[in-house]
């Protein structure tokens, strides 16, 4: 899937989630920003993202919950984007489970500079 431009980012960390947009948005991708479940279901009705970034650590609804959602359910329009977590976790059991059921790829946060997302995402188009 060549020209993943459209990017969901599902982050409830406000620095976080700002650091990660502008680092997209200035790498000319066109950014969305949800900060838990309701919000990124909200922003789907209107935007079809090629690409979603998903912390496993949301209020509400977890982010592997979203994941199973969004991969079962054909309304949301996400059946084909490529889904990556995004964790602190460093734990293989979350990334595993993330995987599992079907994250295209885990991040751990603390391993990653914002500047680094586009990277996440050339490498997700070369697959």
């Amino acid at each position: 899937m060549a020209g993943l431009k459209n990017v969901l980012l599902v982050e409830d960390e406000p620095m976080i989630r700002d650091l990660y947009r502008i680092a997209l948005a200035d790498s000319g991708y066109t950014v969305e920003v949800a900060d838990n479940a309701d919000e990124a279901f909200t922003k789907l009705g209107k935007f079809q993202p090629d690409c979603i970034f998903l912390d496993v650590m949301l209020p509400g609804t977890s982010g592997l919950e979203i994941l199973t959602e969004l991969r079962s359910n054909p309304a949301h329009g996400c059946m084909d984007a490529k889904i990556v977590i995004l964790t602190n976790l460093a734990q293989r059991s979350v990334a595993d489970n993330a995987m599992e059921h079907g994250a295209d790829g885990y991040v751990i946060k603390a391993d990653i500079f914002p500047r680094d997302l586009p990277k996440v995402i050339k490498s997700l188009e070369e697959e």
